[in-house]
């Protein structure tokens, strides 16, 4: 503007008085520049005075149209342009601010504020790729820009281009370390990223430099984080701090706690925390479920067992009665019902009975909730003619990564005939270990969704986008989101297969894949599906690579003690077991039974507090005769596996991959098979072998069985080396892939 002259004086006037938040003052000036007719660009900059004056006057017409006068008035002002643009948006009208907005770049391609806002308008608009591009242009012209790295960052992430989001986000923090905000985005995406250790990292360096009063976000991140590492007491304390530092906005943060408080096996804590929720945020319905349906992980006794089936189907109960009215009483949208359905009964199906009514009760529970918003849902979708076509099949899952179900279920990918089937693969886990990325190497399409995307709002629309013929979910029933995804109708066919060996109760699932040799002769009676089994164990399992061999001094396992390792999971592990183990213990004196830690010292403590009742009772002093090991990696773990003497498997859920691993490395199994397939998994491998021997008939049979491993090292020899010669029979046998793409194929999967 130029100095000195009359209409300058005024235009200076008139922006201090807006400056010093003299609105009147200010307008009073600019509409005597205007009554003057003086210069155009006074006259641009009065009319952006009055603009500015009714907008912060709350009456955004006016302020446009004097945004608009003022470019009628300086045509060629970028600024003018620019502040036009924002009153559009204020005014609603987004096709016209971004309009507004090229034409300042237009004006001035080096106009740093105008392609940083035109980002987060394009951003806004759903267009990602040219709000990254804004941005881009943004942090080139200004490299210090902490505010557009942080946006750029948000957009990648949109993109789902995670790595390179995260450099952009840590630009932004190396710029502004107090910029907490960009901060909780990095340690974010490095959790999507599955680099949980880098996510951790982050967020606890920018927690040390926040000080007392940390940026909220920054808290319930790192919580989260350390769950997923099975840091649970620091979690839950993180929770508790980010609970009391926002009481009334804590609905979230108390869901969470239930979760790490169940994980710890206190599951009247977790139902308590999920009340706490639900009175803050009554449309969540997984904290419904959470109260109704939480259960313990580890029991005290049979009669705990009891009490807490009992307790399951009275809160099953109060679903059926209560869920429904209260989705219509609160109006949830489709999102809240269909997010809101992200809980599994997964410890259910350890308590060793037939959850067959019950799961088909809670699935009608959940399929009456979707009904009550969505129905659309659930209508039938048409087939596709296939005629000369490839069959598009989708497969599902948060376990396609290094694992009990990746191991298992890698092959039903990475094996199918690409000339017949067009593989859609949606992975639900953060981060890509080498599964992960044997799968996606084979896929014809492998679509991502980071944590904060895996929810069934999100994913199901992208896969019945895909106009699949066949959908697969693998082990339905370990995962909050492919179960409730479960309860949808996603492709005209959708199956489950055994990752998890249960029914999944779903009218939507239109047959459960299962196995030849884990399946008893009356096993359509336990599954609410069409049961359709494949030859052998279901897959071609791949036969793990053995490590260099380990010592038992290695481990602080005893050399002079015959070791019987039982590998379970402890929540695999029935109270029927314990006095199975006593028997075993009291009939071989030498003898010492192995077990794996969990990530949590409760439930271990529990366990062992429960088995140290039935050995005290038979005289065995549990700290002489049992050895709880931590955690280790897959290596260590097949080397303590070379390193004991047989394994000893356990009632109602048997062994699968332990089962394999073990067998891999000679290992014996004993096992007596149960009613459900849950149970029969070692006795099919073992029939598979040609290792009936090892497959007990009753209880009294597997004592002597387990007796004769301990005491008989030249039989023990002899099995090994049997197991050994045999291992063509389980490991990497193509029969259950050649069924698969058939049943893949078949309009009717029942007709093959």
């Amino acid at each position: 503007m130029p100095a000195g002259g009359t209409g300058a004086t005024r235009v200076e006037r008139a922006q201090q008085r807006l400056a010093a938040g003299d609105l009147a003052g200010a307008q009073r000036e600019a509409e005597a520049i205007l009554a003057a007719a003086g210069e155009a660009r006074d006259r641009a900059a009065a009319h952006l005075v009055m603009a500015t004056c009714f907008d912060r006057a709350h009456d955004i017409q006016a302020a446009v149209a004097q945004a608009k006068a003022a470019v009628a008035s300086m045509p060629g002002d970028p600024v003018a342009h620019y502040i036009h643009g924002e009153l559009q948006e204020q005014a609603g009208d987004k096709a016209g601010a971004v309009a507004s907005v090229r034409r300042a770049l237009e004006l001035n391609p080096k106009f740093v504020q105008a392609h940083h806002y035109l980002g987060i308008l394009l951003g806004e608009a759903g267009d990602a790729e040219s709000a990254a591009a804004a941005f881009a242009e943004t942090v080139r012209l200004d490299p210090t820009h902490a505010r557009g790295w942080n946006n750029l960052g948000n957009t990648l992430r949109t993109l789902d281009r995670l790595d390179e989001a995260e450099a952009a986000f840590a630009r932004a923090v190396a710029l502004k370390p107090d910029y907490w905000l960009a901060a909780a985005n990095l340690g974010g995406v490095q959790r999507d990223l599955g680099a949980m250790d880098r996510a951790e990292a982050t967020l606890r360096a920018a927690l040390g430099r926040a000080g007392p009063n940390p940026y909220r976000p920054l808290l319930v991140l790192l919580a989260g984080v350390l769950r997923l590492r099975n840091m649970l007491d620091e979690s839950a304390q993180l929770y508790v701090q980010a609970i009391n530092a926002a009481p009334s906005e804590s609905a979230g943060e108390w869901f969470n706690l239930g979760l790490v408080l169940a994980e710890r096996n206190d599951p009247a804590g977790a139902r308590k925390a999920y009340g706490r929720a639900r009175a803050l945020d009554p449309t969540d319905l997984r904290t419904m479920f959470g109260e109704c349906l939480t259960l313990p992980m580890v029991y005290a006794d049979g009669n705990e067992v009891e009490a807490a089936r009992a307790g399951f189907e009275a809160g099953l109960g109060r679903l059926e009665r209560e869920l429904v009215p209260a989705i219509r009483a609160g109006a949830l949208t489709e999102t809240q019902v269909l997010d809101g359905l992200r809980w599994v009964n997964f410890f259910l199906a350890y308590q060793g009975r037939d959850d067959r009514d019950l799961q088909r009760r809670y699935a009608a529970v959940a399929a009456a909730g979707v009904d009550a918003v969505a129905p659309h849902w659930h209508a039938p979708i048409a087939t596709r003619s296939l005629r000369g076509k490839r069959v598009r099949v989708g497969f599902a899952s948060a376990f396609f990564h290094t694992g009990t179900c990746g191991r298992y279920f890698k092959s039903w990918i990475t094996d199918l005939d690409r000339e017949r089937f067009e593989v859609f693969v949606y992975h639900l886990w953060p981060g890509m270990d080498d599964i992960a990325q044997a799968i996606a190497a084979r896929a014809d399409h492998f679509r991502t969704f980071a944590a904060n995307q895996s929810r069934p709002s999100v994913v199901a629309p992208a896969i019945r986008g895909d106009d699949l013929d066949v959908l697969v979910y693998t082990e339905l029933g370990m995962d909050v989101t492919t179960f409730g995804l479960a309860s949808l109708r996603l492709a005209p066919r959708q199956y489950a297969a055994w990752g998890h060996p249960v029914t999944t109760g779903h009218a939507t699932i239109d047959a459960f894949l299962s196995c030849e040799a884990m399946e008893s002769a009356e096993a359509q009676q336990h599954y609410t599906e069409p049961l359709v089994l494949l030859p052998g164990i279901g897959t071609r399992y791949e036969r793990p690579m053995l490590p260099s061999a380990g010592s038992r001094e290695q481990f602080s396992l005893p050399a002079d003690r015959t070791l019987l390792l039982c590998p379970q999971s402890l929540w695999k592990i029935h109270p029927d077991n314990d006095r199975l183990f006593a028997e075993i213990l009291v009939a071989n004196p030498r003898a010492m039974l192995v077990f794996f830690g969990g990530w949590h010292p409760a439930p271990i403590d529990r366990f062992m507090q429960r088995l140290k009742l039935t050995l005290d009772s038979s005289g065995i002093p549990i700290r002489e005769r049992t050895r709880v090991l931590p955690q280790v990696g897959h290596d260590d773990y097949l080397r303590i596996n070379m390193l004991c003497d047989a394994m000893i498997d356990t009632l109602h859920w048997s062994g699968g991959n332990s089962s394999l691993d073990a067998l891999a490395c000679g290992l014996p199994v004993v096992t007596l098979p149960g009613s459900f397939m849950r149970g029969r998994q070692s006795a099919g491998m073992l029939s598979l072998l040609g290792v009936p021997d090892l497959i007990a008939a009753d209880r009294s049979d597997y004592l002597a069985i387990a007796a004769r491993l301990a005491g008989d090292e030249a039989w023990r020899h002899e099995l090994a080396t049997r197991i050994g010669a045999a291992q063509s029979r389980l490991f990497d046998v193509p029969d259950a892939i050649a069924r698969l793409q058939l049943l893949l194929q078949a309009d009717d999967i029942r007709a093959v």
